[in-house]
């Protein structure tokens, strides 16, 4: 005899229910699906704050996003409530070494260092926690004074370019071609930007290609920044020196510490700057002439020319204007 389970009464049919449940984790499914691209890939359209108002870029899809939380690189002199924070290729040798001589001067002089040497020079402060690390509580002192040398996000690229390509020979795999360098780039700041909501572990050569606005907790404090625009032009280096003088000043740091400062920033150049180069005019070059190298240029680094106050007059035509809507509020 074969045993028959009986359905209660007023069931659907099994085949019934089986439909409904496929339907269900159909629809699940999908659901999941596209929450899961919207979460990661949805965000479009980019609302920062620009002039003191809130703009929404549209449009802007294959962009690089501002204001992804990356990597720090924070100099602290926790006695006079002071921080730096180093951006690579933008002047971060002279933030190291300003912010290393603040940090203990007399150990600094001992050890016969000076504001232009470079990463290869050993500096005992590099080795000291309290100089790399800022407490909780530093961070929320309201006394603390932060401040960043920021730098033309085209001139840092060719910076860039020919520390990575030319003189070191680490351009992933491009040999000096700079098109498929900035191609490069494009494709690993858009794996990353996936991330956003998590801050990223870079690696050696991420850590300078990423847009400034990654870079010191931009997303949270840019406005508590002091921002030195700092770059080949005499100029506008000494114009930031004398800020940060003013800074420093302000913090209580001796006349004679902030005049070394003064003259020894304007007064030398670290081993591999490269503003002088003739690699560098033909560098200019390519970024002048090549449409494929400036459009990823732009795709890359236009939220820079937007978040900081930078010219954009070697910006294409269409970006040296603001082409974005202003909502109304």
């Amino acid at each position: 005899m074969m045993y028959v389970p009986l359905q209660p009464e007023n069931s659907p049919p099994a085949s019934s229910t089986c439909r409904k449940l496929k339907y269900f984790w159909l629809f699940l499914g999908f659901f999941a699906f596209f929450g899961a691209y919207f979460y990661f890939y949805g965000d479009i359209k980019y609302s920062i704050v620009v002039d003191e108002k809130i703009v929404n870029f549209t449009g802007v899809e294959d962009f690089i996003p501002p204001f992804v939380d990356f990597d720090h690189g924070f100099f602290v002199a926790p006695d006079k409530k002071l921080l730096g924070c180093g951006i690579p290729k933008s002047m971060s040798q002279l933030m190291s070494n300003i912010m290393c001589f603040l940090y203990d001067e007399n150990q600094y002089l001992a050890q016969h260092n000076s504001l232009n040497d470079t990463w290869t020079t050993e500096r005992k402060c590099l080795e000291e926690d309290q100089f790399l690390n800022p407490t909780f509580e530093l961070l929320n002192d309201p006394d603390l004074v932060r401040f960043a040398f920021i730098r033309d996000p085209i001139h840092r690229f060719i910076s860039l370019y020919l520390d990575k390509c030319i003189y070191t020979k680490s351009c992933y795999n491009c040999g000096t071609n700079m098109a498929c360098f900035v191609q490069r780039i494009y494709e690993t700041l858009n794996r990353i930007k996936s991330n956003r909501r998590r801050l990223h572990e870079a690696s050696s050569i991420e850590q300078h290609v990423a847009p400034l606005s990654w870079y010191c907790n931009f997303n949270e404090n840019i406005k508590k920044y002091s921002l030195l625009m700092m770059g080949a032009d005499l100029e506008e280096r000494r114009s930031s020196i004398l800020h940060l003088a003013n800074i420093l000043k302000r913090q209580g740091f001796s006349e004679k510490t902030v005049e070394k400062i003064q003259n020894d920033a304007l007064g030398g150049e670290t081993a591999h700057s490269t503003h002088k180069s003739s690699h560098r005019l033909e560098a200019e070059r390519q970024v002048r002439e090549d449409p494929v190298i400036r459009d990823l240029l732009h795709k890359i680094y236009f939220f820079d020319y937007v978040v900081f106050p930078f010219k954009r007059d070697q910006l294409d035509t269409k970006y040296q204007t603001d082409f974005w809507k202003t909502p109304n509020f």
